[in-house]
């Protein structure tokens, strides 16, 4: 599953990164308080989406270091799984980072590599896995946090520059290996039928394409901007698959209609929910 947690911080500032709003004394007055409930909230959601047996391996977008994930695996409800993770340290100007979470009982890890592609912004490294799955083939895993909409078009040609770093990494892979099931998931800041994801990952099936409910919610709109691609390999054995969608991650909403993510903060205010997004999820065969 690919989850975005909206912004996942500890209450400690990190020297060189622009997390001041989530400090103590920052905009957002980011208590401990808040973020252990922030954790459990997250630790809740991600029991949630599987109830037959624990979710193979997490992706999660916007945690910002190895104490936030710590504590998520050793103190919330996750701790009864076991999960051990990777992660990345990005040179994101917020700290942000991404992560994976994966069952040693299901999924033995054999490489996990930080990728920085050449952007004109400092922005969050995509995150590589390749690791060996219950039934014994091995599967490679590309965990992404693109950059998003603000800068216009530098953002998109950002955007696009890291989808080619992605693309020349899974060439390399299925010359090595031309059987090799390669998936690609997380936070593409950008629709499936977007020209970046469109056009840069066209040797890819996304799942999410035709999906109905979307992940995140912008001034009314819904659309799928988490998404999972999947090689031809890999889409023979995908089962289920979608946004995960569950009455307790959504509220109303008052001022477009319909429903809304329940997030952490709406602009400063606290509103004490999961977050801005709504999982993504697909099950192997």
């Amino acid at each position: 599953m690919s989850y975005n947690c909206e912004n996942a911080f500890d209450t400690l500032h990190d020297e060189g990164k622009e997390d001041y709003d989530f400090l103590p004394d920052g905009n957002y007055h980011w208590t401990r308080r808040r973020m252990f409930q922030k954790l459990r909230n997250i630790g809740k959601v991600i029991m949630a989406v599987s109830t037959q047996q624990p979710v193979d391996v997490v992706c999660l977008n916007e945690v910002e270091n190895d104490s936030v994930i710590t504590w998520l695996t050793r103190n919330t409800a996750l701790a009864q799984i076991g999960y051990r993770y990777v992660m990345t340290n990005s040179a994101d100007p917020r700290g942000i980072d991404v992560a994976i979470l994966y069952s040693p009982y299901t999924f033995r890890l054999l490489e996990a590599t930080p990728i920085r592609a050449r952007t004109s912004d400092p922005t969050r490294d995509v995150l590589h896995v390749c690791g060996i799955v219950a039934d014994g083939d091995t599967i490679d895993i590309f965990a992404v946090h693109l950059p998003s909409k603000l800068n216009g078009k530098i953002a998109e040609n950002n955007r696009r520059i890291i989808a080619e770093t992605i693309n020349h990494c899974i060439d390399s892979i299925t010359n090595a290996r031309p059987k090799a099931q390669i998936c690609v998931l997380g936070d593409f800041n950008d629709g499936p039928k977007s020209n970046v994801v469109k056009k840069s990952f066209s040797n890819l099936t996304n799942l999410m394409e035709d999906t109905v409910q979307g992940s995140y919610k912008y001034h009314g709109a819904w659309d799928c901007i988490d998404q999972i691609l999947v090689n031809g390999q890999l889409r023979k054995k995908v089962g289920k698959y979608g946004v995960y969608f569950n009455p307790l991650l959504t509220e109303e909403d008052t001022k477009f209609g319909g429903i809304k993510p329940f997030r952490t903060y709406i602009g400063r205010r606290y509103n004490g929910g999961f977050s801005d997004h709504l999982p993504v999820f697909f099950t192997i065969l």
